[in-house]
Parts: C-alpha cells; sequence; structure tokens
C-alpha cells in the first residue's frame, strides 16, 4: 500500500480529487505522498510538530511555508540556513508554484501535482498516438474495433478502471467514415451529480449538436441516475432507429460495471441497455495481456522526453504488479517515479510502495495510528458501495465525496465487486 502522510490535515481525510500532492524524496527514506487539502497552509521543516516534518538535517527547524487555495499552490520561504531553490534559483519571499514544480529544501526533493478538475463534457484532440499493441490479446482487441468502425453499430465497451476503454472507443471512431468528424465525452458522473440535473435535457441535446458529423462517447454510463436515463433514452430515439444510427453521430458508451446485472436489478433501464448495446467490447486488464507493459511504459518514458532509463531490476517489478488500476495505475507511477528520479535513471526505489510490494513497503514503517485509519476508511467505503449495488456516483454521493476520489480509493483498497454474491470482509 502506498504510504500516505495525512499529517497536515485538519479536518479529517480529504477528497483525493480536491487535493493536491506532495511527492516527497528524503534520501534516507521511501518516498512518500502527502495530500493537501483546499485552505491548508503547511510549514515544512525539520521540527516534529509541523505539519510537514522532514528527516533531512539539512533543513531548519521551519524551512519554508506551502499554502494551497483549491486552484494555485504558493511557496514561501522563511530565511532558511540553506535556502529553498527551485532548480537554480534561491526563493525570495513568496513565490507561485506550476503544477509538476520541483523544488528542494535542504536534500529532501518535493513534487507538486495539482488535481485533475472534472467536466461534464469534453472534446478528443483530433490525432492521438496509435495504441500499444504487442500482447495477442490486444492485437485481438483492436482488430475488432476496425472492424466495427466502418458500422453504424451503437458500441458498449466494458472493462475495469483505468483500462483503456476510451483509447478503443477512439480506434472505432478512427477506423469509421466519420474519422474526421469530433469526439466528444461525456462524463456521465459529473452529468449525473444531483446540481445539474435539472438541465440535462439541454445538455444531452448539445452534446448531440456538438458531436455530429463524428461520435458521442458516453463515458462510464452506468453512472448515469434514473432521470438521466430517460433524458438519454429519449434523445437517443429522437435520433436513431434500433441500434443504428440515422443521425451524423455515432454513439459509443463505455462502463466498468456489468450491466446486463444492473439490469437485472433494476437500477439501469433495459430499453436503454439495448439502444447503447448493439455490440459489446470487453477490454482486459493489463494482468491479462502483460506483454504490452515494457512497450507502454517506453511510450511513456517517450511522453517525459525520452532522456531517463530503467534502473536494475525495475522492469522486473513493473511485470510482478497485478496492476489493479491497469493503464492509468501504470501511468501514475511512472509519472511519479520520474518526478522523483535524479541522474536520468529510475530506480526500484522511486516506484511507489504499493507497485515495489510487501517487502519494499516495509521500509516506510506506517503508523499503528495509520492502518487504523485505513482500515476504518476502507470499511465504510466498503459499507456505501454494498448499500448502493457497487453504483459508484451513488457511494461517493453518500460518503460526500467525488466520484473520482472514490475511485482512487477503491484502486488503493483493491476494492471491486465480487462474484455470487460474496462480500468483502
Amino acid at each position: 500500500m502506498e504510504h500516505t502522510d495525512t499529517s497536515s490535515l485538519d479536518h479529517g481525510l480529504p477528497s483525493p480529487a480536491a487535493s493536491a500532492r506532495l511527492l516527497v524524496d528524503e534520501g534516507g527514506r521511501a518516498p512518500r505522498t502527502v495530500l493537501v487539502a483546499p485552505g491548508s497552509v503547511l510549514r515544512v521543516g525539520r521540527a516534529p510538530d509541523l505539519e510537514l516534518s522532514l528527516d533531512d538535517p539539512r533543513a531548519s527547524r521551519t524551512h519554508c511555508l506551502l499554502r494551497y487555495d483549491g486552484q494555485s499552490v504558493t511557496l514561501q520561504d522563511l530565511e532558511s540556513s540553506n535556502g529553498t531553490w527551485i532548480g537554480a534559483n534561491r526563493v525570495h519571499g513568496t513565490v507561485p508554484l506550476a503544477n509538476g514544480a520541483l523544488f528542494r529544501v535542504g536534500s529532501t526533493s518535493v513534487v507538486l501535482l495539482l488535481p485533475e478538475r472534472e467536466a461534464s463534457a469534453r472534446t478528443l484532440p483530433a490525432t492521438a498516438p496509435a495504441p500499444v499493441m504487442v500482447d495477442p490479446a490486444t492485437v485481438s482487441l483492436f482488430d475488432l474495433a476496425r472492424r466495427l468502425g466502418p458500422t453504424d453499430l451503437a458500441v458498449l465497451v466494458q472493462g475495469e478502471t483505468g483500462s483503456g476503454k476510451e483509447v478503443v472507443a477512439r480506434a472505432i471512431h478512427q477506423s469509421s467514415p466519420r474519422a474526421t468528424g469530433p469526439v466528444v465525452v461525456v462524463n456521465c458522473a459529473v452529468l449525473s451529480d444531483a446540481v445539474n440535473e435539472p438541465d440535462n435535457a439541454q445538455r444531452i441535446a448539445e452534446y448531440f449538436d456538438t458531436a455530429e458529423g463524428g461520435t458521442l462517447l458516453l463515458d462510464e454510463v452506468g453512472e448515469l441516475s434514473a432521470v438521466s436515463q430517460a433524458r438519454l433514452l429519449r434523445a437517443l430515439q429522437e435520433r436513431t432507429v434500433g441500434a443504428s444510427t440515422t443521425s451524423g453521430v455515432r454513439v459509443v458508451a463505455t462502463t466498468h460495471l456489468d450491466l446486463a446485472r444492473e439490469v437485472s436489478a433494476g437500477r439501469f433501464r433495459e430499453d436503454l441497455y439495448f439502444r447503447l448495446n448493439g455490440v459489446t467490447v470487453d477490454v482486459p486488464p493489463l494482468r491479462a495481456r502483460a506483454k504490452d507493459i515494457p512497450a507502454l511504459v517506453q511510450r511513456m518514458l517517450e511522453e517525459h522526453g525520452g532522456t531517463l532509463t530503467l534502473g536494475t531490476g525495475v522492469a522486473a517489478v513493473l511485470a510482478a504488479h497485478r496492476w489493479p488500476g491497469n493503464v492509468r495505475e501504470l501511468r501514475n507511477a511512472l509519472s511519479s517515479a520520474v518526478a522523483l528520479a535524479q541522474g536520468g535513471v529510475i530506480k526500484v526505489e522511486h516506484l511507489p510502495p504499493a507497485v515495489r510490494g510487501d517487502s519494499a513497503a516495509s521500509s516506510a514503517p506506517v503508523s499503528p495510528l495509520r492502518e487504523r485509519v485505513d482500515e476504518t476508511e476502507r470499511k465504510v467505503i466498503i459499507t456505501a458501495l454494498e448499500s448502493t449495488g457497487w453504483n459508484q456516483s451513488r457511494a461517493a454521493r453518500v460518503l460526500g465525496i467525488s466520484r473520482r476520489a472514490l475511485i482512487y480509493k477503491m484502486e488503493r483498497y483493491g476494492l471491486k465487486p465480487l462474484p455470487n454474491g460474496q462480500r468483502h470482509a
């Protein structure tokens, strides 16, 4: 499990979706992640009573301040002995920090990662790199996507969170006569937020209009509320016949849920299910196409400039991990490692503890209090998920957090529905 320091948080566990993150590498201990809630002011230094206390003799007792207002972060040096540095520049006074900024406190390196902002819809760029296809399972998957492209069938893409469902949907679009048209991605979880629902009929109509001549991608369609399901069905009935599109819009939907089971449980409309499910494409998890991992790692390193290499044992650790968060988890792990690596080589210790494995993670001891907090949080999340039939949007509302935060926590605790009515311990 990744070691997350929450000592800086005054109001309980924050939503990771709203929190900034600090990747802290003190050199003498395993790298750790510190969550910073909106509105926080962090005192950083080696004094034990600070919000971010460092085991670094070159840091002053109270070295610098970080302020996060929910949108941006500023860094203030407190006239420290050895200075606070951004690259070769010593910080004087207060300066803003950009997303991905690296600064040094004594011998400690800290990387700032600001949260992504959710939106109800976005349009994909016109071009994208070709998908990585090494494993036979992946080759077969994208061969099916190319064969479906020229048809007008509505497609339902199913797979675990982070497995690459959007990449498959894009491949279907690029193989179709609509390849030069837009791909409009609708975030169905945000669309179902209670505050937005009164306007959703108009929103859905606008999304269809924006996607004219291209593809409307309904991301995580299983998260739609009953009201939004009815409005989407009406829009589809007005624009389509059966499972074939008669307007200029191709409909592709993605979900991590078993929609057939959701229909049986009464949580998803059967008539909408058959509108969306002209054909189903199942995306295998990354652990079932492990031969893709080396090529994916190489692609991701190239995206970071191509100057870093993998040190001894790193490839073996990446190959051995089960990747419950799939390609998304792999990307996050590589991004963290790139930020922490020095000298052009990614070492095993730069990988998140959860990826390195229990034996490596044990080198960064977790306090008994942290373990009890984690176990309590896990049980509360399981209760909320089971009470809502594992509907992430509803469970997130019960918990008072965003759906993205819930997904993060589910991946952290390895939570997913169990077959045959089994329950998590």
